[in-house]
């Protein structure tokens, strides 16, 4: 089949992070189809394709995501998901489609030297999929010395390369905090324990923290996503609510010490009205960090083939686990335009544009030509 039946296909069946069981039988049985039978499950639901070479050379990653998110999808189109309230909105079936015909032009024209790592990474939008990847034996039994992956970016004009070295993207956590303290009548609230002002005051960290200047070093955003206090019962003061966040910053390190930060605060405030915390940290997305000679790498591949590129003067604020892949090695994340028409991400009527395929794999195969080929 080739790359748009591919991509179709995936669009028509999409499934949750850690779910994508029936998407890894379908790539695998597709790589089989072109020649390459042993690839291999990793991280659960994630699939790795080793073409190893006997020649000696680097060992390069590139890797791709194919996870959907619980988004009802609003097109008409022909492959339209037929999984209620699941969909591509991220473009990961394009992500996953790219390293397919990736494969397809390796299998046309194989690389001489070094060894290459081709990982479809599942469940990229809860922040499991790459940490689930690096802890399997399986994947461990593989070095790679540089890694590659692309994000598209709607708003931008079709196939525009964007990159920068440093950061890429944001790190970002997510925070929760659960206060249980001691019920009673609403007319004598001071005989129990209401966790209300301690939300109140949790809430209001928001603003304190949160810098929203993208130049800034220490740029730090904090979003109050959830927040609950008892039920609609009015002749109860409450003994339970909860606040949820998400943190992000440029650093992953800062990111660390900011959440302990929030956390003892909290935590203090808790003890002082003898409330009880649960605090959870969850859905981790440390920083993409790009290196130099990485960067470098992409820029030239791009000019090569005659794409525009562009260095963005500041990363973007969203996470993206592949940060997990060149947190210890080097590597680059860029992103590719999909249009200054297309809608955004995670938008019900986002499609990702079959035109990208083509464009992006060239470029993967022209960055490993350079690598592999010298």
């Amino acid at each position: 089949m080739d790359a748009q039946e591919f991509r179709h296909h995936l669009h028509r069946f999409p499934e949750l992070s850690g779910q994508e069981y029936k998407s890894q039988t379908f790539i695998k049985e597709a790589l089989a189809e072109i020649g390459f039978e042993d690839s291999i499950a990793v991280g659960g639901t994630s699939l790795l394709l080793p073409l190893i070479n006997q020649n000696e050379g680097p060992s390069i990653l590139i890797r791709a995501d194919f996870d959907a998110l619980p988004i009802e999808e609003i097109n008409n189109f022909q492959h339209k998901s037929q999984n209620l309230g699941v969909s591509h909105k991220c473009g990961h079936d394009g992500h996953a489609a790219i390293l397919y015909r990736l494969a397809q032009k390796i299998k046309e024209k194989p690389l001489e030297g070094g060894s290459l790592l081709l990982l479809w990474q599942a469940s990229e939008e809860n922040g499991q999929g790459a940490q689930r990847v690096l802890k399997d034996p399986k994947f461990q039994a593989f070095n790679y010395d540089q890694a590659f992956a692309l994000h598209n970016i709607p708003g931008e004009p079709l196939g525009m390369v964007l990159c920068r070295p440093e950061n890429f993207t944001a790190g970002v956590r997510s925070l929760s905090f659960k206060f249980k303290g001691l019920e009673t009548h609403a007319a004598h609230p001071h005989e129990g324990r209401n966790p209300a002002q301690i939300i109140s005051k949790t809430l209001a960290l928001a603003e304190y923290y949160t810098n929203n200047n993208p130049l800034d070093e220490d740029y730090t955003i904090l979003t109050p996503v959830y927040s609950s206090l008892g039920a609609k019962n009015y002749g109860i003061s409450p003994a339970e609510g909860e606040v949820h966040f998400t943190l992000r910053t440029w650093s992953g390190y800062r990111l660390d010490q900011l959440c302990e930060e929030i956390h003892e605060k909290i935590k203090r405030w808790s003890e002082e009205e003898g409330i009880h915390l649960d605090y959870q940290s969850f859905e981790e997305f440390w920083p993409n960090i790009n290196t130099e000679k990485s960067v470098a790498l992409v820029r030239s591949s791009a000019q090569n083939l005659n794409m525009s590129y562009q260095e963005l003067s500041y990363p973007y604020s969203w996470g993206e686990d592949f940060g997990l892949f060149t947190k210890e090695k080097a590597g680059a994340m860029f992103g590719l335009g999909s249009g200054e028409d297309c809608p955004v991400l995670h938008h019900p009527a986002y499609d990702f544009p079959d035109a990208l395929i083509e464009k992006a794999s060239s470029l993967f195969y022209e960055i490993l030509r350079q690598s592999l080929n010298g």
